[in-house]
């Protein structure tokens, strides 16, 4: 059983408000499963370069501490070890990898959900002993030059066990009939040994929507 996080969580899981719905979901079930045909007509949120067809052994490995039974209206808990079992989080059986890499310095996994969101792990290049201004300073860099928008930063937050800071960041998305927003909620963590970002993208202002099924993924990111 998972133990409660050392440090408060996100601020963004105890917002209100609504989640724009999508229009398409994933039918597939488990880390192997592959999406609907009709995902594939999503290319913004379900553009899958591995299509299903995916050693998964080669980017997550099991980590049975973090497992959890079904609790409605929450699905099953599996406990994964990521980037070269450098990162332990207990995630939604039923997410399904859109993306991977196992290079060294660069290794990142994203999933997607069949709830209409993407959450993500990336490596970054930060060393641990950095300096909280400096790790933000580059990161915030990284944002602007992407074209993106803070809307939300900054804000101290926590996971099992790592300190962090959170942001909110609108990008303009390019989609067949008119360009859309997405949102994310992104998390610097920083723990003794590396840093890592979290992202998690949807649609909508607000988490409400997925937030009760989050809240245990953010809680249980350990970094080693």
């Amino acid at each position: 059983m998972l133990r409660s996080p050392r440090w408060n969580l996100p601020s963004a899981l105890t917002l209100v408000g609504a989640l724009a719905p999508f229009a398409l979901a994933l039918a597939g079930t488990g880390c192997g499963g592959g999406p609907d045909p009709v995902a594939f007509q999503n290319r913004t949120f379900y553009a899958y370069m591995f299509n299903g067809n995916l050693d998964v052994s080669s980017f997550e490995k099991p980590w049975k501490p973090w497992d959890l039974a079904e609790q409605k209206p929450n699905p099953e808990y599996i406990g994964v070890a990521l980037l070269n079992e450098k990162v332990h989080v207990s995630r939604p059986k039923n997410w399904v990898i859109r993306d991977a890499s196992n290079a060294p310095g660069q290794r990142y996994i994203e999933y997607a959900s069949p709830n209409g969101y993407l959450f993500a792990i990336y490596e970054r290049p930060d060393r641990p002993d950095d300096l909280w201004r400096d790790i933000m300073a580059r990161y915030e860099g990284d944002v602007k030059d992407s074209g993106a928008n803070m809307v939300g930063q900054r804000i101290p937050m926590a996971t099992w066990n790592t300190q962090g800071r959170e942001y909110v960041i609108k990008r303009g998305v390019a989609a067949a009939k008119a360009p859309f927003v997405s949102v994310s909620r992104e998390y610097i963590l920083r723990s003794e040994k590396r840093i890592v970002l979290v992202q998690v993208v949807h649609q909508g202002e607000t988490l409400k929507p997925i937030t009760d099924e989050l809240y245990r993924v953010i809680a249980s990111i350990e970094v080693l």
